[in-house]
């Protein structure tokens, strides 16, 4: 055998080492995320009914209030008319002999035990000013004053607040053929309004928070139940995907609505897929074990006729080291159904504390002396993760004999570990690289299949080994791949969830 040519090339980055306590802290803090997400998310819908309830209730407190509003002013403003055209008509049919300025005084003193509105009458070209009783306050307002001064050209409304008490004013012009002569003023109070208004807002508003409390406390409490069966049912999935535990069960069948019936398909599907892995655990089981028993009695009896009656016939020895070849093949291709049988079930994994460091070292030296490859050794980084140390280790191995076999002794390969980035999860990533005749892209897909061969690849194996590889890295979380390589050949990555762990942990 030809020596090993290890070249070191330093093509590492710098070491990307998460402690331990930061690894805590993250996953606590995603716990409590999913959590909050969990309570947050009928807090939120609960919240978003509230508003929604809180705007309609709003828009029609607002609509009903300025209804009721133009009411009570068109109430208001027709009882004002009423007063200044019954005034207009009185003094139209007044006696031919009577003069205006004599009028006034006569039709207000005929008021003075009419409870209605108020009531100003200024003539100003006679110097005449006579009010109601108790309406001081109307001519001793400013813009009152005005129009009792000069006379409006026509009827104006206004809105004024004297007093601390709000009031509709109607100033309406005194004609006498089409001259103006004067102005007679009359005010509504509007007291009486914002009082039932008042009221009614009090009222309304307090009814209105009632049934906002009732029917945010019912919608919460009823999203809190439905969206606890769909955080039940998430987590079963997480644990069952996660850690391949097809016992449990969400058992909300009882509840006879869409949520049981949800639950009760879910736990369904979950039976016939416990049924079925079950199932296919059995049957590798069971081949395993009828293939080995005869294989094992077979090549008991090949060696023992080896070993007593072939000593003097070449040829029929070199039959039976033929068939004893194929039975070791046919032992490994069981072992390793077996392994992929194995890799289905919850316990499939003996996780550890691994140094990496210490892992490519022995990785190094255990293919130094497979076969005569210029190898290419990168730094690795100084880190410890946890892990399944001898699947990790079979599983590269694995890699590396799948490019041994496919390159000659003049060839050069290449055994890395890195750790990388990707989507917000660090991955370390064992790569095999070699200048060898690659992969086609086509075939890539097919080679990573149980069983599958690449056309352009003619070389024995079972058709496992990278399945192997692929059941390895999917049950530490992450994945296989197969790319070109920068040395001119295939390279394999396999890239397994990278979980720190302190440099003092202890099992």
């Amino acid at each position: 055998m030809k020596p090993v040519i290890a070249e070191v090339v330093d093509t590492s980055a710098p070491p990307v080492v998460s402690p331990s306590l930061e690894s805590e802290r993250s996953l606590v803090a995603a716990r409590s995320r999913r959590r909050f997400r969990w309570s947050g998310t009928a807090a939120r819908l609960a919240a978003f009914h509230a508003l929604l309830i809180a705007v309609v209730l709003g828009v029609i407190l607002v609509q009903f209030t300025l209804a009721f509003g133009a009411r009570y002013r068109s109430s208001v403003v027709k009882d004002l008319n009423e007063t200044a055209i019954s005034f207009e008509l009185a003094a139209i049919h007044r006696p031919a002999s009577e003069s205006l300025a004599r009028f006034v005084p006569s039709y207000l003193a005929n008021r003075n035990g009419f409870t209605g509105d108020p009531l100003v009458i200024a003539l100003p070209t006679s110097g005449v000013t006579i009010e109601t009783p108790h309406v001081t306050f109307l001519a001793h307002n400013p813009q009152i004053r005005d129009f009792l001064r000069v006379p409006p050209r026509h009827s104006v409304l206004v809105s004024l607040t004297i007093d601390r008490t709000p009031y509709l004013v109607l100033a309406v012009p005194i004609r006498q053929g089409s001259t103006l002569v004067g102005t007679l003023v009359t005010a509504g109070s509007l007291s009486a309004y914002r009082q039932s208004r008042d009221h009614f807002l009090r009222l309304v508003i307090g009814e209105g928070l009632i049934i906002l409390v009732v029917a945010v406390l019912s919608v919460y409490i009823i999203l809190r139940r439905l969206l606890g069966s769909v955080h039940r049912l998430t987590r079963a999935a997480a644990e069952i995907g996660l850690r391949g535990e097809l016992d449990i069960r969400l058992d909300e069948a009882q509840h006879g609505d869409e949520v049981g019936e949800m639950a009760a398909t879910f736990d369904s599907m979950v039976d016939r897929i416990d049924k079925a892995m079950s199932a296919q655990r059995q049957l590798l089981a069971d081949v395993s074990h009828q293939l080995r028993t005869p294989l094992t009695v077979v090549r008991g009896h090949l060696e023992l006729l080896d070993r007593r009656e072939l000593e003097r016939a070449p040829e029929i020895r070199e039959t039976v080291q033929s068939v004893l070849e194929e039975l070791e093949s046919m032992n490994r291709l069981i072992g390793r159904l077996t392994l992929l049988g194995r890799s289905l079930e919850a316990d499939f994994l003996e996780v550890g504390a691994i140094d990496l460091r210490s892992l490519m070292a022995d990785l190094h030296e255990a293919v130094g002396v497979i076969a005569p490859r210029r190898w290419i050794v990168p730094a690795t980084p100084d880190i410890i993760f946890s892990g399944d140390l001898e699947k990790i280790r079979g599983a590269v191995l694995n890699l590396v004999d799948n490019a041994i076999r496919e390159t000659g002794e003049n060839d050069t390969l290449m055994l890395a570990a890195t750790v990388t980035s990707q989507g917000g999860v660090t991955y370390l990533e064992f790569s095999v690289d070699d200048s060898g005749p690659g992969i086609a892209p086509e075939d890539r897909e097919i080679v990573l299949r149980r069983f599958g061969r690449s056309q352009s690849v003619q070389r024995e194996g079972t058709g496992l080994g990278l399945a192997i590889v692929s059941a390895v890295a999917q049950s530490h979380g992450g994945s296989l791949r197969l790319e070109d390589s920068s040395l001119g050949g295939c390279r394999a990555v396999m890239s397994i969830t990278y979980n720190a762990v302190d440099a003092n942990w202890d099992e």
